[in-house]
């Protein structure tokens, strides 16, 4: 083999590395997204379980507007030097016109730990009935 054959194996060897290395970094990145958005359908499943156990006559599933909104902080599932995710939970109660039927939502937003600044928080909601079982 000559130098000039080398080098052109070289350099596509290289061209080749720093592509798997770009793809690793993006497979990091998505795989925070989706551990973020797993734990954020976590947060919002369990008020929404929490609520769904409540009585119907208590205060607090009686209709009402968006709360203010409860920073919640999840244990951190994965191994390592992860950084824990805060998430804000908000939930509101809309009466119906069945007296017995309440339409309940629950919404948790989140910003990405390396968002630029502005960036638009991250979103998870999701909707549930209450019923009264007279």
């Amino acid at each position: 083999m000559t130098i000039l054959e080398v080098m052109v194996a070289l350099a596509i060897l290289a061209g080749g590395l720093l592509a798997m290395l770009a793809m690793q970094v993006s497979a990091m990145r998505q795989g925070r997204m989706g551990r973020d958005h797993t734990q954020a359908a976590l947060v919002a499943q369990t008020q929404v379980e929490f609520l769904q156990r409540l009585p119907f006559a208590n205060a607090q599933v009686q209709p009402t507007g968006w709360n203010a909104g409860v920073p919640v902080t999840p244990p951190v599932l994965a191994a390592g030097a992860v950084v824990p995710q805060t998430y804000t939970l908000q939930w509101r109660i809309n009466a119906t016109a069945d007296p017995n039927v309440r339409l309940l939502d629950v919404r948790v937003t989140w910003v990405e730990p390396n968002a630029p600044p502005g960036a638009t928080p991250r979103r998870y909601a999701v909707s549930s009935g209450l019923y009264n079982d007279p």
